[in-house]
C-alpha cells in the first residue's frame, strides 16, 4: 500500500467522485482509478459502491476510511519530525516548473555549484499545479514556481522574474494588426492552452472567467513547440508569458500586450513553518544577491 493511494481515497470520500479527486489531486481520473482499484485488491474487499453518480462508501469502505485518516494523519506528522534530521543534512531538493532556461534558471545554478561545489542537492521538474501540494507534503525543500496561487501565510518566496500573459495569435489571425487586446475580445477564438496540470492552464481559465466567458478550449498540450504550432497555423491562439513567448520567438506568431496587467512571476518558494536545510538556506541567500545584481 502507497501512501498515495490511501491520500488519493480520502479524496474520493471527500469529494463525492472520481473525477473530482482527480482534479483535486491534480491526476488524471483513469490514473486515479487504476490506484484505487489495486489498493481494493490489496486489501481484498469493494472500497466504492459505483453503480450510482455519487460515489459511496461500501461496509469495508467506512471501516477503511478510519484507518485511512489515521495513516494519513501519521504520515504528515512523521514528514514533519523528520524536518529537523534533514536539516542537519548538508544537501537539498528543488522542484521545479519546466521554465528553467526560459527564466536563465540553469545560469543562476551553474553559478551556484561553482560556488558551492561541496554541496548536493537534486532538482526535479514537475508540473505546476503539482508543485505546492509536493511543497506542503515536504517531498521537496524549495521550488521554483509562478506567484498567482501562492497563499501568504503557508509560503515564502522571492521574486526571480518579472513576467505577463501576451495574447499570441498566428501572422494571418484576424486580430494581428492590432496593438492590443482585452480577453473579453477574444471571446469567440479558439484557445491553444497548456496542459491542465499547469498553474498556466489554470490562470488563463480564471481569468477568461472574469472577463464573462468560458474559453472554447481546441487543445491543450504539455508540449510548446504543439502550442506554437498550431498557434502558426491559425488554428486557435495562446495566452502565455511573455518570456516563453520571446524565448521561442517562432516565426509565424506575433505577440500582442493584452489591456489586462496579468502579471505570472517567477519565484522561488519554500514552506514558513519548515526547517531548512543549512544548504537550501545558502541557496535562498545566492539567489538574493544574484538576482538583485543581474
Amino acid at each position: 500500500m502507497e501512501i498515495r493511494q490511501v491520500q488519493y481515497f480520502l479524496a474520493i470520500v471527500a469529494t463525492g467522485s472520481f473525477s473530482a479527486a482527480a482534479d483535486n489531486q491534480y491526476i488524471s481520473q483513469s490514473s486515479l482509478s487504476k490506484k484505487v482499484i489495486a489498493l481494493e485488491k490489496e486489501l481484498g474487499v469493494t472500497l466504492f459502491d459505483r453503480s450510482n453518480r455519487k460515489v459511496t462508501l461500501t461496509e469495508a469502505g467506512e471501516a477503511f476510511a478510519i484507518h485511512a485518516r489515521r495513516i494519513n494523519e501519521a504520515y504528515k506528522a512523521m514528514a514533519i519530525d523528520l524536518d529537523g534530521y534533514k536539516s542537519a543534512e548538508d544537501s537539498f531538493s528543488i522542484a521545479a516548473i519546466p521554465v528553467l532556461t526560459q527564466y536563465c534558471i540553469t545560469r543562476y545554478i551553474d553559478r551556484f555549484r561553482e560556488v558551492y561545489s561541496d554541496i548536493r542537492f537534486s532538482l526535479d521538474e514537475i508540473d505546476g499545479l503539482n508543485i505546492l501540494p509536493a511543497l506542503e507534503e515536504r517531498r521537496f525543500d524549495l521550488a521554483f514556481t509562478r506567484h498567482n496561487y501562492l497563499d501568504g501565510e503557508k509560503f515564502a518566496n522571492i521574486e526571480i522574474s518579472k513576467d505577463k500573459l501576451l495574447a499570441v495569435v498566428s501572422k494571418k489571425n484576424r486580430h494581428a494588426a492590432e496593438s492590443s487586446l482585452s480577453i473579453e475580445e477574444l471571446s469567440g477564438d479558439n484557445f491553444i492552452l497548456f496542459d491542465r496540470v499547469t498553474d498556466l492552464h489554470k490562470l488563463i481559465l480564471d481569468e477568461c472567467e472574469k472577463a464573462g466567458f468560458e474559453p472554447t478550449v481546441f487543445y491543450s498540450s504539455h508540449s510548446k513547440v504543439s502550442v506554437f504550432g498550431l498557434v502558426g497555423a491559425n488554428i486557435g491562439l495562446a495566452l502565455m508569458p511573455s518570456k516563453i513567448y520571446q524565448y521561442h520567438n517562432h516565426p509565424d506568431v506575433l505577440g500582442i500586450p493584452l489591456v489586462e496587467d496579468i502579471e505570472c512571476n517567477l519565484v522561488l518558494a519554500y514552506l514558513r513553518n519548515k526547517r531548512l536545510p543549512r544548504s537550501a538556506k545558502l541557496f535562498i541567500e545566492f539567489l538574493e544577491k544574484t538576482v538583485a545584481g543581474s
